[in-house]
């Protein structure tokens, strides 16, 4: 059994970035693995002010006190940690930015506490096309950061879930949700 974290970037609960999440908890659960999810908009998370704290005397913890000391242990409890957001603007929601930019606390001597840890992402977008969208930035964005913490991508989902199309009604979004479901479970 796997831990997996499931950072909601949507600022909707109900939205398709929530309705793919829920396909994905779905089947994870069946298979046995624990489940959490962080809807991030619920949360007043302040932006990372860049002072670098947390790189001294302070692993693990952020000099500002808010939520995010709180959040850091079940990041780091986690096998595998799925980015879900709507596209913004051509890119990630400023949501899971925010919590993605306070992940600087968690750097130690030598690297960062999240190297080779799994990750997977989930995209949805309003434009009819990928090229379009933004979703672009938003991958290329995610697998740099992977990179450096050395980790392993598992797999990205994203498609098109716009006004005149939920994703409930995309058979490859639906279909590419399941798979990576069935390769999350392998872990």
């Amino acid at each position: 059994m796997s831990r997996i974290l499931i950072l909601n970037g949507s600022p909707r609960k109900k939205g398709n970035t929530f309705f793919l999440i829920q396909e994905l908890s779905k089947i994870l659960i069946q298979n046995e693995h624990e489940i959490e999810i962080l809807h991030l908009n619920d949360y007043d998370i302040k932006p990372c002010q860049g002072c670098f704290w947390c790189y001294k005397d302070f692993p693990l913890r952020c000099v500002q006190n808010d939520v995010m000391n709180g959040l850091y242990p079940s990041v780091l409890d986690s096998d595998v940690i799925v980015f879900a957001s709507p596209i913004y603007w051509f890119n990630y929601s400023a949501q899971l930015k925010l919590f993605i930019d306070r992940l600087v606390a968690l750097h130690v001597k030598g690297g960062h506490s999240l190297n080779g840890h799994k990750f997977a992402c989930i995209f949805v977008y309003g434009d009819s096309s990928a090229e379009g969208s933004g979703v672009y930035t938003a991958i290329d964005s995610i697998n740099h950061m992977i990179r450096y913490f050395r980790g392993e991508n598992l797999g990205v989902v994203h498609g098109t879930g716009g006004d005149d199309l939920t994703v409930s009604d995309n058979p490859e979004i639906m279909k590419d949700i399941k798979d990576l479901a069935e390769k999350i479970s392998k872990i």
